[in-house]
């Protein structure tokens, strides 16, 4: 049985997961896990949210085998985001991004898809045996932060009809999107399926009349989406998702991705993190809109009181609800500007050479945004044009290197595959060059060399550059 069965009465306030986890309360456990419902940790759980860390029952049912109150808590998310089928994923997008590749594709499968992806999706590759096909960018031209335009997508598409999947990620982390309907179709056309991260945009379905179009209601015909990044879901709670199209159309097998769940997810999927996203889906059901209308003005609100030296980066069509600042005509580098932050005792999603990301939550407070604001506002910026001429130009080569790296060519001399995981000696003889994992600033953990690639020089000049700024990096060899 699957969430398809079920008629479309709907009761978004119903949270049948979290309710049927909560008539544990009171049992005697001789089961897992050892906590006992928090007793072996009473400092460290509070009893309501520890009762929710259960396992298999009778009274719990099966999140890997879906039935009774955990199909209902599934078919009310896919009735809320508009798919056909949906499963909460509790090993994290990760997880999910596994599963969304695995089951549509085969080993030896050709998939389109841009470099600038989160470094889940290059590992997906690897492990399932994928062939990427880099989306190209046109001649001496750049994507921002490696992110294609929907041209691209479809050219790529039309230059590879043999490639059975085109991958995309959208929002990108800086809350900007493309428009996916054209893909779609191009995709479509020659067979191929549409999938989607989106991550970061669980609660576009909330306001479709303020936020961008979900990824299924342009054509996607699988997504995932993180609950824990823009809902009030424990970390790192996801959702699946299979468009009611790709099922009808056969373009997804639902039962090969119910066989992929129990592959890719841990055996033991945590009750707790699943009941936080039954509620998180709930919550933004009821009271989304209304919460997603407060933080479009709140950002609103804020921006308009800034000094000129903040320019808010809001380009079209991008989620108005993430605050995106450039604050690089403060003058201040990274790590300046972070100490400023950290001070205040505010916490950035994302800071980097020169934007900052600001991830407010639905029930962000205004006090919240009051102190936030003073924060900025208290900010003095260089004043001495030197100084600020060579910081620009600084930031400048930075954003060049970035972006070329990110929309470079391939450049495998081994496949992803065999570089994470064939014989060291077989890798060795290949090159000492030759990346045996993925490269990548982090966050927001997209690659700029894919194993399997040959490290250049100047990929070495521009992690140098990173290392100056202080931004972390995953990946880079013992002997760089």
């Amino acid at each position: 049985m699957s969430a398809m069965d079920f008629d479309e009465e709907n009761n978004h306030e119903m949270t049948p997961l979290v309710q049927a986890l909560c008539q544990q309360i009171g049992r005697v456990s001789f089961h897992m896990p050892g906590h006992r419902q928090g007793i072996g940790f009473p400092y460290l759980f509070s009893p309501g949210l520890a009762c929710l860390d259960t396992t298999e029952l009778g009274g719990t049912g099966d999140l890997a085998a879906p039935s009774g109150h955990v199909l209902e808590a599934y078919r009310l998310a896919a009735q809320f985001f508009g798919a056909k089928e949906s499963w909460i994923i509790t090993s994290g997008t990760t997880a999910s991004i596994f599963i969304m590749m695995a089951g549509p594709l085969r080993e030896g499968d050709q998939i389109i898809i841009p470099r600038a992806v989160h470094m889940a999706a290059v590992h997906a590759v690897a492990v399932l045996g994928l062939i990427p096909i880099f989306v190209d960018s046109e001649e001496d031209k750049t994507f921002p932060d490696g992110q294609p335009n929907t041209q691209s997508f479809i050219e790529t598409i039309e230059r590879y009809p043999s490639a059975r999947a085109c991958f995309v990620t959208r929002p990108d982390y800086y809350g900007r999107t493309i428009d996916l309907a054209p893909i779609a179709q191009a995709a479509h056309r020659l067979g191929m399926t549409l999938l989607v991260d989106e991550a970061h945009g669980a609660h576009f379905a909330a306001a479709p009349d303020l936020l961008p179009a979900t990824a299924l209601a342009q054509g996607a015909d699988i997504t995932c989406q993180s609950a824990h990044k823009t809902l009030p879901a424990l970390t790192p709670a996801s959702f699946l998702h299979i468009s009611r199209a790709a099922i009808d159309n056969h373009r997804i097998d639902h039962e090969r991705v119910s066989q992929m769940v129990k592959i890719f997810q841990t055996s033991s999927p945590s009750f707790l993190i699943a009941a936080t996203a039954d509620a998180a889906r709930s919550m933004v059901a009821c009271e989304g809109h209304d919460r997603i209308k407060y933080l479009i003005r709140q950002n609103a609100d804020l921006c308009e009181k800034l000094p000129d030296h903040y320019r808010r980066v809001l380009p079209t069509d991008a989620d108005p609800t993430r605050l995106v600042l450039d604050y690089s005509a403060t003058g201040l580098d990274r790590l300046h500007f972070l100490s400023v932050l950290d001070s205040a005792g505010i916490d950035a999603e994302l800071v980097d050479s020169n934007r900052v990301v600001f991830l407010p939550a639905l029930d962000q407070s205004e006090e919240d945004y009051r102190r936030l604001s003073e924060t900025l506002r208290a900010i003095k910026p260089e004043t001495d044009q030197r100084r600020l001429t060579q910081h620009q130009d600084k930031l400048d080569s930075l954003t060049a290197q970035r972006d070329k790296l990110l929309s470079a060519p391939a450049g495998f001399e081994l496949t992803v595959r065999q570089s994470l995981f064939g014989r060291r000696d077989f890798v060795q003889h290949a090159g000492k060059n030759i990346a045996t994992q993925t490269i990548a600033p982090y966050p927001p953990g997209m690659p700029i060399v894919w194993p399997g690639e040959i490290i250049s020089d100047e990929h070495r000049i521009y992690m140098n550059m990173l290392e100056a700024e202080g931004i972390a990096q995953r990946g880079v060899p013992l002997s760089f």
